[in-house]
């Protein structure tokens, strides 16, 4: 990458759901979990997890690993899911777009 190039943006969606009396917050560009007693603490360790994907992936000139999507059904929940917000904290994030998929909306996954 050019000195005064900026770094690529990639704009990540987030599906939030309820598993094994945890919340689980699921990247769906990067097929990464972070499990925690609440959305933002699984937001958190999702957000570490990132970091470290990419940290490494750079490290290992390997940017082919940091583009593994989730499996479909994870993007149908996104999109049967209603819009949520949840803070960030001190991560910089370009954008990123959440949603809570509840199977109590009569979806349920097999």
């Amino acid at each position: 990458m050019a000195k005064n190039a900026k770094p690529p943006r990639i704009p990540l969606r987030v599906v939030f759901y309820y598993h094994e009396d945890q919340w689980v917050a699921h990247c769906l560009e990067f097929d990464l979990v972070g499990c925690g007693h609440s959305r933002e603490e699984a937001l958190s360790l999702l957000t570490d997890a990132i970091a470290v994907q990419v940290d490494v992936s750079i490290d290992e000139n390997n940017p082919a690993n940091l583009f593994r999507p989730a499996d479909g059904r994870y993007f149908e929940m996104f999109a049967r899911g209603k819009p949520t917000r949840v803070a960030h904290g001190e991560v910089t994030i370009g954008e990123i777009e959440t949603r809570e998929f509840s199977e109590d909306n009569g979806y349920a996954l097999a």
